[in-house]
Formats: C-alpha cells, structure tokens, sequence
C-alpha cells in the first residue's frame, strides 16, 4: 500500500461524496496527480481540484477558479469549462489550512520535522484530514456566492499585481 493510500480513501469516500452532493461532477482524468470536480452556476462553471504532492507524500492542495459557462479564451482559443483547468481561470486560487505559500500552506496527514521532534506521531489519522477539508470548504462555498474571501482562500494574482486577501494586506 502506497503511502498516500489511506489518505486518498477517506477523501474519496467523505470528501468526494460531499462535493458530489453540492452538484459537482467529479473528473478522474489526471489522476493519480489531481482530481476536478466541476459545477454549472448560471452563467459560469465552478471549478476546484484536488492537487497531491509529486514526491508521493500524503499532502494535498486544493486549487480552485470559475469559469464562463461558454468556455474560458486564452490567446484567442475557447477552451470548453470540461477542458478547463481551475489554475486557468482569472480569479483562481487556493483552499489552504494555514496562511502562506508552498508545501507548508497544503493539507498533509504527515507531521512536520519539528512535530515529530516534539513527540507527534508520523502521521494524522486520515478522518483529521478530511474534517479539516470539511470544516473549511463552506469558505469556498461562499467565495462563490458572494465574493467573500475568508482566511483560509488564498487568491492569486495571474498579472502580477497583489491578490485582495487578508493574507496580503
């Protein structure tokens, strides 16, 4: 059994049925790297991804973005919302658990080195994991709903200039 297994179970079975049941559509196309889920809102398509780490350790980012309903142009081709990755999207960014950037920022089920030192376990139960992603999805939900950027939504800032978050104020 892989070292991400556990993890990857128990986000499927409680993670992946919640976003189902809010009307995301779940595509397994780039896995074992990362899974989209996608939803119709009006005139637009909500887009988030579950990115795991390269090296095959049990962390994970949520990315997310919207997108037109009738495609998202970049360089003068429409991309379909299907095709469309949530990184793309003019107003993309993270769901992350703790302020900054980089793997510290991710969801993770291992311990940090100095955690470790400090007596904790290796790892979290996989079922701490996914009630964190549980607890602070509603962010997100809300993000789409009315704007509001919570503590725990990173926005992006594709042109250069500083995202309007808390984190960067």
């Amino acid at each position: 059994m892989g070292t991400t297994t556990e993890l990857r179970r128990a986000l499927k079975a409680r993670f992946f049925a919640h976003a189902r049941d809010r009307g995301f559509v779940v595509d397994e196309r780039h896995q074992p790297q990362s899974t989209i889920f996608r939803r119709r809102a009006g005139d637009a398509v909500q887009i988030f991804e579950v990115q795991w780490e390269k090296y095959g350790r049990p962390r994970f980012t949520i990315h997310f973005g919207t997108c037109p309903a009738e495609g998202l142009r970049i360089n003068d081709v429409v991309h379909a919302p299907e095709e469309t990755l949530p990184t793309w999207c003019p107003d993309t960014g993270s769901l992350q658990p703790r302020r900054g950037s980089g793997l510290r920022s991710w969801f993770r089920q291992d311990s940090t080195f100095v955690q470790r030192l400090l007596g904790r376990p290796p790892l979290r139960d996989p079922a701490a994991v996914v009630d964190e992603v549980l607890s602070l999805f509603p962010e997100l939900e809300r993000y789409w709903a009315s704007g509001e950027v919570g503590p725990h939504v990173r926005q992006w800032a594709l042109d250069g200039s500083r995202p309007s978050n808390r984190e960067n104020r």
